[in-house]
């Protein structure tokens, strides 16, 4: 089945003089100084009104830093426990990745500014966390389902108190772009173009799969230390060289990552990212692009808690 979608010019959202957006399908248009275009195709399931799509791709505030820790070594001998513990309690309270993801984003920033670490304490967090991540994006319903179960025998009173600390430590600003919100973004707008020669059906199975590896990717030794643009364009570029594709060719840059940022700031880093994605996942790249991935069990070797780098 053909994943091609007409995009009429009426329906075009233009974003700069290069880059359109279908307004039908969210799929990214590149025009050439001659008037030539290229579009991106994807899954039909992935076609989805530009409404739906925040372009968090696009955005130039936070996307690009990481967490700069008060105590990263005390940090990293505790995350792994604290970042599974949040994954199952998720998990357990059948939540979304999207909230997960803000869970998760609101702990390591909490974390990023303490000095030393209780463990009480954190698992007090950890559950303050998830209540406010689907205070943000479950129902109202579910939300209360989740106060309701994690907050157990614990007081209303010190529960306030409680949150109080936490929103402080959050900046009262609990609306926020998680690497899963971009990845999401790249999803629906579409990271392989019309002109490109590729496998369908394993487009499909990697847009199956990409998810599910950037949820195992978040509880990596590798992931407090990149940005949330990084980590989802360092997946990108996984996906495209599993394709048998350039990880970052030049419509990748236009579309997804300014050229200029490209060059100068964050060239290395995007390679960086996608080199340790690789390892994680142990993934090898030959010299003709194909593929070969040599562990199933991609997280293995890089979850050691004693681990900085």
């Amino acid at each position: 089945m053909s994943l091609y979608y007409p995009h009429k010019k009426n329906y075009l959202l233009e974003f700069s003089p290069k880059i359109s957006f279908c307004g039908k399908c969210s799929s990214a248009i590149i025009r050439d100084n001659l008037g030539n275009t290229k579009s991106t195709i994807k899954p039909l399931k992935y076609h989805t009104k530009w409404e739906n799509v925040t372009f968090a791709f696009l955005n130039k505030t936070n996307i690009n830093k990481a967490y700069n820790y008060s105590n990263y070594k005390g940090f990293m001998k505790i995350r792994h426990e604290f970042i599974n513990n949040i994954k199952q309690k998720c998990n357990d309270l059948h939540l979304n990745l999207k909230t997960y993801f803000l869970s998760l984003d609101y702990f390591l920033q909490i974390c990023s500014i303490l000095t030393s670490f209780s463990t009480e304490s954190l698992f007090e967090i950890v559950d303050i966390c998830i209540i406010l991540a689907a205070k943000t994006n479950e129902t109202k319903d579910k939300a209360k389902k989740v106060k309701l179960i994690l907050l157990g025998n614990i007081s209303s009173n010190k529960y306030i108190k409680d949150e109080q600390y936490i929103l402080g430590k959050l900046n009262y600003d609990l609306f926020r772009i998680t690497t899963y919100d971009i990845l999401m973004d790249i999803l629906k707008c579409g990271f392989i173009f019309n002109d490109e020669q590729f496998n369908y059906n394993l487009l499909n199975s990697v847009y199956n799969q990409i998810e599910n590896m950037l949820y195992l990717f978040s509880e990596t030794k590798h992931y407090i230390n990149m940005s949330p643009k990084e980590i989802a364009i360092g997946l990108m570029g996984l996906a495209r060289e599993i394709l048998g594709l350039s990880a970052f060719n030049e419509n990748i840059k236009i579309v997804f990552m300014n050229i200029k940022e490209y060059d100068d700031i964050h060239k290395y880093n995007y390679l960086k990212c996608l080199n340790k994605i690789r390892k994680c996942f142990k993934i090898v790249v030959s010299n003709n692009n194909n593929i070969n991935n040599n562990n199933s069990d991609s997280t293995k070797d890089s979850n050691s808690d004693n681990s900085e780098h």
